[in-house]
């Protein structure tokens, strides 16, 4: 079974951030790959730039909410980064 992983937010892209992670030390000590796809979708740009595995390309590390959040999360605003996903869904689909 292969997993792609889209991780939304701080805590989800921690999450995804670590099964690239996984994902690497398995092609490199078992030549087996578990997740050709690992995503990171966010608001805030720091958040994006601290992952440590997930590939650097605006493809890998999607930044949403340019206009509302300009690159600096939405504060714990639940509603706010929801409102934002819904509007930016088409860069993640992308």
């Amino acid at each position: 079974m292969k997993l792609v992983v889209i991780g939304l937010g701080q805590g989800g892209s921690r999450v995804a951030d670590e099964f690239a992670h996984l994902n690497n030390r398995a092609k490199s000590e078992r030549k087996i790959e578990i997740t050709p796809g690992v995503f990171a979708v966010n608001t805030d740009a720091a958040d994006l730039s601290g992952l440590r595995h997930i590939g650097t390309s605006y493809q890998s590390r999607i930044l949403i909410g340019g206009r509302k959040a300009g690159g600096h999360g939405v504060g714990k605003i639940n509603e706010m980064g929801a409102e934002i996903a819904k509007a930016d869904g088409d860069k993640v689909i992308d």
